[in-house]
């Protein structure tokens, strides 16, 4: 009987020879799959910079849209004040019996800049009309005194220097008082005259303007 127990021989794999065939098809396919990867690789790199690109192009579009429309909102909302604002504008331009408008006195009494040599005029015409004779008119210091959101009213100090009667003197004040361009009475001194009975005096008054209008661009975050 036969032996059960003997072990058959184990049967070899199969093993391809490795000509110069196989192994040139087998570099040649390690090649075309690197290649392949490779390809891939640089496809996924490429197609998600452009989605990043495309992105940023779209968010940059919207915003800009976004402030296409608020400029176009303000502009609507500016063109309605305007239009409400048209009939005051007409009636303070329009001219009265003594040939000045409403803005033409606002201007006088508080005009855009400092306006000496308008204030020297003025001041020379009120001494004329006194009867007194103003020698000097000099300015002093500037300061801001007071503000808004969109202007700064300044003033300035102006000393002049006269002589004439007391009376006439007075007269003068009174006159200042009444100016159409806003002065303050600061201070007088007088004291008598060196030569004839008339006195001399020194007053300084204050002078006011509005600065220029502080306009800021507004920045509004887009949401």
């Amino acid at each position: 009987m036969p032996d059960n127990n003997t072990q058959q021989p184990a049967k070899k794999a199969n093993v391809v020879p490795k000509t110069e065939v196989s192994m040139s098809e087998d570099k040649a396919t390690r090649r075309f799959i690197a290649i392949m990867i490779s390809v891939i690789v640089v496809t996924v790199l490429v197609g998600g910079a452009v989605l990043y690109w495309l992105i940023g192009k779209y968010v940059f579009q919207t915003n800009k849209n976004k402030a296409q429309d608020q400029t176009i909102y303000l502009l609507q909302q500016k063109q309605t004040n305007l239009q409400q604002l048209k009939p005051n504008y007409d009636a303070i331009t329009a001219k009265g019996a003594s040939g000045k408008s409403d803005a033409d006195l606002i201007l006088n009494a508080m005009p855009v800049d400092e306006g000496f040599r308008e204030l020297i005029a003025q001041l020379e015409r009120m001494g004329q009309e006194s009867g007194v004779r103003v020698s000097t008119i000099s300015k002093a210091t500037t300061s801001s005194t007071g503000s808004t959101s969109s202007s700064v009213t300044k003033s300035y100090d102006v000393t002049v220097n006269m002589e004439g009667d007391f009376p006439k003197i007075l007269e003068f004040l009174r006159k200042t008082e009444k100016s159409s361009r806003v002065l303050d009475f600061v201070s007088m001194n007088t004291s008598k005259a060196s030569t004839g009975s008339g006195s001399t005096a020194t007053a300084t008054f204050r002078a006011y303007y509005q600065g220029p209008a502080d306009i800021k661009p507004t920045e509004k975050e887009l949401q």
